[in-house]
């Protein structure tokens, strides 16, 4: 049964009716635009994390084509620098010590300008220190007649290694920079 006040029933659910029709299209109306917000920061957000996999992934396939140039440059200059080592190790000074260590020196100094190009930083940097020590023994050998410092030379190789090897295995997850 439906009461009224003295007014027509007919308008009174006309009323209602219209009232009723215009909460069903607000609520449909902010349904939908919730819905839409909703839609386009999923879309965003599926961008966004699309976009870094595409950047992680350039910087993987950039570290892979260099992993080759860059394991042969390494892997030259730590024969150049074993060679010195094998030849320190060897012998006592002789006359033709000098001449074999300088002919060393120079080959580990081309191999250290590869090193330099192919990089990174912190591998450039060792084969540096590493070059450095070659030539503080070489220069003893040559103009002292001796060598003394055989311990700095394996230690710069091995830190030369140690970055080598590090570089060669980075795998583009790391922070840009490091590879």
């Amino acid at each position: 049964m439906i009461r009224t006040s003295g007014k027509n029933p007919v308008v009174d659910a006309g009323v209602a009716a219209v009232v009723g029709a215009a909460i069903g299209g607000t609520l449909a109306s902010l349904a939908a635009a919730g819905t839409g917000w909703f839609t386009v920061r999923v879309a965003r957000l599926q961008k966004e994390t699309q976009q870094a996999e595409a950047a992680r992934q350039r910087r993987f396939e950039s570290l892979r084509e260099r992993r080759e140039p860059r394991s042969k440059a390494y892997a030259d200059l730590l024969d150049a620098g074993q060679e010195v080592l094998d030849l320190l190790r060897s012998s006592s000074y002789t006359e033709n010590m000098a001449e074999r260590i300088d002919n060393l020196y120079s080959t580990a100094r081309k191999r250290r300008a590869a090193v330099a190009i192919v990089g990174p930083e912190p591998v450039a940097l060792s084969a540096t220190e590493l070059l450095r020590n070659v030539a503080v023994m070489r220069n003893e050998v040559m103009h002292l007649r001796r060598f003394s410092g055989i311990s700095d030379v394996e230690v710069a190789l091995e830190l030369f290694t140690r970055a080598a090897r590090a570089a060669l295995e980075d795998d583009g997850d790391g922070p840009p920079g490091s590879g």
